[in-house]
């Protein structure tokens, strides 16, 4: 009888220790993939104009000049910025927000971030792996003491010929 206790109890810490290797285990897949997905972004194949527009607020505009420490000229300045998929919310499965230099500094419109997403359903970017994309920002003066700005995206107008453009790089990343 004794046995058959320790028998179970054996099992029982086996079951115990199994689960808790495998949960540690999986914690450490998801860290160095969450790694790697920061280090090889998703590209997407160069267009030739910059058609979507974020929405910033002035706080952000002050925020990216600052950041940046840009000056008002009349040429536009080129940066790259990555999109990054949010956990879904209850009211919108697409939460995509714009990051420059690892900050915050926007979110797609709901309408075309949900279109967006939905057509990237079959890649990485949906489990987490940003969007490389290269942003023109233009410095406005304002008035005499104030300064603003105006980011456009290379990002199509219609956010479901995302996937075409994903997949050519991917397969361009594939041939090399």
């Amino acid at each position: 009888m004794l046995f058959l206790v320790l028998v179970v109890i054996v099992v029982v810490l086996g079951f115990f220790i199994i689960q808790q290797l495998d949960e540690r285990r999986w914690q450490r897949y998801q860290f160095e993939r969450d790694m790697f997905f920061r280090d090889h972004p998703l590209l997407l194949e160069d267009l030739d104009s910059f058609d979507y527009m974020l929405k910033l607020t002035h706080a952000m505009q002050r925020k990216i000049i600052t950041e940046l420490m840009l000056k008002p000229t009349m040429q536009p300045i080129y940066k790259k910025v990555r999109l990054q998929r949010l956990p879904e919310t209850s009211q919108e499965k697409y939460h995509i927000q714009v990051l420059l230099n690892e900050i915050k500094i926007a979110e797609l419109e709901p309408n075309y971030a949900q279109k967006f997403g939905e057509s990237l359903i079959k890649t990485d970017f949906e489990i987490g792996r940003p969007i490389e994309v290269l942003s023109e920002i233009l410095v406005i003066q304002k008035n005499s003491h104030e300064l603003g700005c105006q980011m456009c995206l290379r990002l199509p107008q219609n956010p479901t010929d995302i996937a075409q453009l994903l997949l050519v790089e991917q397969k361009r990343m594939q041939k090399n």
